[in-house]
């Protein structure tokens, strides 16, 4: 005020919380994927046809590295927080359950038993729970999808709400969207009426999955069109080797029912021996399950040539 003395005015020590700066770079090519892992990005699954581009962390379990268990149980049990100072990460492909868990877990997004220190009363049993059940659900389903009965246990039901949110884009806004699911399905404020209603959401697919438009070309193969995910339903009920499109996405995925399936029609190293013989080329993946090139649409007739020709490689054995 006017007449009083000036004072100086000193400002009140504060205490700012910088946001976390998470990066995720989608990309379609191998040459981008290993220019920006060289200026510092972490690749998660990163694999284009049968190369995978990795850093120390090797978060792929794709092609040559298809002897490794999937990333997400890795990152969260052997690598948690790793990447935390620097969350900056390349990625291609689909926004799957195993590789944006990976990305959380590699960020510190998640709780983890690390956690528990520093912490109290409810803060540290949200932030100190043990999400390494739920990461090895997401690797047993990645890499053997066949009657898991999910809904059947608290683990499985956050899965499958995984998956029924789930856009669909193979894109990086896809990839930013899967690691915030993750953040609040494995958080204190998970949507408990989603969760309850998982149930019905999962005879809902399954019906769908069943109603997809199916062609029968051998005894071993099947083509199949459907708009959503149905490879449990179709290695029990129509072939145990599958070739899906999906026409929204321009997209086409081949499963094998299991190793021994692969292994018995398309001799060792199952899968693998059948994506460098496919049209176009860059196809690509794991023994048991693999798929059409990054970043390229395929119509439906591109995806039945495939398919026709996975079936012609299969041995027909019993």
């Amino acid at each position: 005020m006017r007449g009083e003395p000036h004072r100086i005015r000193r400002p009140i020590p504060t205490f700012v919380i910088v946001p976390l700066q998470l990066t995720i770079a989608h990309v379609n090519a191998a040459d981008e994927a290993r220019r920006l892992r060289d200026t510092g990005y972490c690749p998660v699954e990163c694999s284009f046809a049968e190369e995978s581009v990795v850093d120390e962390l090797l978060m792929d379990h794709h092609g040559s590295l298809s002897h490794l268990e999937g990333v997400a149980v890795r990152a969260y049990r052997d690598h948690y927080g790793a990447r935390r100072s620097d969350p900056r990460f390349v990625v291609t492909g689909a926004a799957d359950a195993d590789a944006t868990f990976a990305i959380a877990a590699l960020a510190g997004l998640l709780p983890h038993p690390n956690l528990a220190k520093g912490t109290v009363g409810g803060a540290s049993n949200a932030l100190s729970q043990d999400l390494l059940p739920l990461a090895e659900l997401i690797n047993k389903a990645d890499l053997t999808p066949t009657n898991l009965g999910l809904e059947a246990c608290p683990e499985g039901r956050l899965l499958l709400l995984f998956k029924q949110l789930a856009s669909g884009q193979q894109d990086g806004v896809a990839f930013y969207s899967g690691v915030d699911r993750w953040r609040l399905l494995c958080g204190p404020r998970a949507p408990r009426a989603l969760l309850e209603a998982v149930t019905l959401e999962e005879r809902r697919r399954v019906e769908q999955a069943r109603a997809a438009t199916v062609e029968l070309l051998n005894d071993v193969v099947a083509f199949v069109e459907s708009p959503v995910w149905g490879y449990d339903v179709w290695y029990a009920e129509v072939r145990p080797v599958m070739v899906a499109y999906v026409a929204a996405q321009g997209s086409v995925s081949i499963g094998c029912r299991d190793l021994a399936t692969a292994e018995r029609h398309f001799g060792a190293g199952g899968l693998r021996n059948v994506f460098g013989k496919l049209q176009p080329p860059g196809w690509g993946g794991r023994e048991t399950v693999g798929g059409s090139p990054r970043g390229l649409r395929l119509d439906r007739e591109q995806a039945r040539v495939a398919a026709v020709a996975v079936a012609a490689m299969a041995v027909q054995r019993p």
